[in-house]
């Protein structure tokens, strides 16, 4: 059995289930005759999926990839699911130590017990790890809001109510597919609003004091249109609830149209570049849920593959959780008014690898793997998992020798960072979010830090994982991007201010020209220098833990040569002596006050 799993392992593919001899048929249909009736379909543990790789080790001899499947196919009861194949440089002399991550990587299943015994007894030179499932890093509700609200330690009782709501937008047109969440007793509860914007959402009662259990109701539209957050509603339990939503089109930007860069790209300077400027040359990874390839500003996207089914090549423009496609407008997008916001680097070549929902470790790896073979210049990671992995981490360490500069969400669970952005070598992204840039009445308002907001308006995302992992910080909060559908849509997360730096790196891959002379070959010394570049243009706008923000957010303003030398003006300067001015000396007055001045002198824009 083992080898015939073997031989599909050898194509690349997964490996079916194993089907039951007919001795093993019969085994169990006696024993099932002998049975209770009820023992059958009893819910079990199910099987473990494990990685197997190699450490090298110095004071080792090297160990083949192909001596240890030998040892894992006459083990009892471990099934090889797939062997993954290295696609990078090539090892070393067949005498020389091979470089980590160069070693293929063998996927096998496992019961725990078993895993856990064969991890314990591994050698030194061998690493045996859970094959650890991801998940986005863009969240439709943070956790802090689930757990201010809810009162989780209330147990469940057994009075049921449903509570009927309607969702409507500009001229009171029903709103479909949008998702309302009632906080209450137990955890939150939600439903999905139908094509004439009803949803029904089942909660419990608890003290029989009506609607007044009801914390708070929360609206998330599926696309154009801004979220609503309501505290302490009020609530009919007899009558249909009527909840407004306002369209994006009542933003300050106006959008879509008139200005097709969003808050956090006018920040970061992108406004200022000229149309040449627009990544041509640099091709770039998307790890994260899909793309939909029919929204508008997404029609150049046509590389992609759905690792979630082994190597689908159609499959990945489904998105069903729209995070890859909000982070590749926001990369990408074409921005051409009146069709929305535009990408930083819509000349560039996107690819689009799926992992979720769905993937592990092991096609987080496949996609680096790829990512080596196409040669990439930037990868965009875009899952997060709370486990961590040794032989991810190898593998993009390998992907920097190749010159692939992997680019991280730190996470959204607003503690520490979370894998792969804990991984030394990747450029780890935390987000920010700026006042005026959203309506009070939403979530967006009660992602703010209680902490001083300096003249910018600009502040740490409470939701934001954070720790000295955090290398720059950029905009993650009601950043309007494309979504699946052909829509838009405010959201927040730092999968969203990790597409910003990807976007800023590819600018300066194709333009800079640093990196057309010296630096312009693949290698690891190409990616420091270009995370060097982003973290030296990093302005400290909002000056609290640098745990939580890195060195500030990338400004092209920053970046010798990226602008017209008119351009390179004193603001920059001044912001900088502003945003220290936080200490007792009353800098930040000083420094605002010039700042003001000359704005209204028309000095600055």
């Amino acid at each position: 059995m083992a080898e015939q799993k073997d031989d599909q392992s050898q194509a690349g593919g997964r490996s079916a289930p194993s089907k039951k001899t007919a001795q093993q048929a019969g085994a169990s249909a006696a024993a099932g005759a002998e049975g209770r009736a009820d023992d059958v379909g009893t819910v079990t543990r199910r099987k473990q999926q494990y990685l197997i790789g190699i450490r090298p080790l110095p004071g080792f001899a090297p160990v083949s990839s192909d001596s240890i499947l030998e040892k894992l196919k006459v083990m009892d009861e471990v099934e090889i699911v797939r062997r993954l194949h290295a696609r990078g440089f090539q090892a070393l002399a067949a005498d020389s130590m091979p470089m980590a991550g160069m070693q293929d990587i063998i996927v096998v299943r496992m019961d725990e017990q078993r895993g856990e015994a064969l991890r314990q007894s591994a050698p030194p030179y061998l690493v045996v790890e859970v094959d650890a499932p991801l998940g986005c890093a863009e969240t439709m509700l943070p956790g802090l809001l689930d757990r201010q609200l809810s009162d989780a330690g209330i147990p469940f009782p057994g009075r049921r109510r449903e509570i009927r709501f309607r969702v409507v937008g500009e001229g009171e047109q029903p709103l479909a597919r949008a998702g309302v969440y009632v906080y209450g007793p137990g955890f939150p509860a939600q439903g999905v609003t139908d094509a004439s914007g009803h949803a029904s959402v089942a909660t419990f009662d608890p003290d029989r004091a009506g609607g007044d259990s009801i914390r708070a109701v929360y609206v998330k539209p599926a696309a154009d249109h801004w979220e609503r957050f309501i505290p302490n509603p009020s609530l009919d339990l007899d009558e249909v609830n009527l909840i407004r939503l306002n369209a994006l089109s009542k933003s300050a930007a106006k959008f879509p149209g008139e200005r097709p860069y969003g808050w956090g790209q006018r920040m970061m300077k992108l406004d200022r570049l000229s149309a040449e400027h627009a990544g041509a040359g640099v091709k770039i990874g998307l790890i994260d849920s899909g793309c939909d390839t029919a929204h508008p500003l997404l029609g150049r996207v046509a590389q992609g593959v759905d690792l979630t089914r082994d190597n689908d090549v159609s499959g990945w423009r489904a998105d069903e959780l729209g995070q890859g496609t909000h982070c590749a407008g926001i990369i990408a997008g074409s921005g051409n008014p009146p069709q929305g916001v535009a990408g930083f680097a819509p000349a560039a070549e996107l690819h689009v690898f799926k992992l979720v929902p769905g993937g592990h470790f092991s096609d987080l790896i496949e996609a680096l793997d790829q990512s080596i073979e196409r040669q990439l210049d930037v990868v965009n990671l875009g899952i997060c998992s709370g486990h961590g992995s040794e032989l991810v981490a190898q593998k993009i360490a390998e992907a920097r020798r190749n010159g692939v500069a992997c680019i991280a969400a730190a996470g959204n669970t607003g503690g520490a960072v979370q894998f792969p952005g804990t991984v030394p070598g990747v450029l780890t992204v935390a987000a920010v979010g700026k006042l005026n840039e959203f309506p009070l009445d939403t979530q967006h308002a009660r992602s703010g830090l209680p902490q001083l907001i300096p003249f910018t308006g600009l502040f740490a995302a409470n939701f934001s994982c954070w720790g000295p992992q955090v290398a720059v910080c950029a905009p993650g909060v009601a950043v309007i991007s494309s979504v699946p559908g052909g829509g838009y849509a405010a959201w927040d997360g730092t999968a969203s201010a990790a597409a910003h730096v990807s976007g800023f790196a590819a600018l300066l891959l194709a333009h800079h020209p640093m990196f057309q002379g010296v630096f312009g070959g693949r290698g690891e010394q190409r990616v420091s220098t270009l995370f060097e570049l982003i973290g030296a243009a990093a302005v400290p706008y909002v000056q609290v833990d640098p745990l939580r923000v890195g060195a500030g957010l990338p400004d092209l303003q920053q970046v010798p040569a990226m602008l017209p030398a008119g351009q390179q003006r004193v603001e920059s300067a001044l912001v900088h002596g502003a945003a220290a001015g936080f200490a007792p000396s009353g800098g930040f007055a000083a420094g605002s006050m010039a700042l003001m001045q000359m704005r209204a002198a028309g000095l600055l824009l």
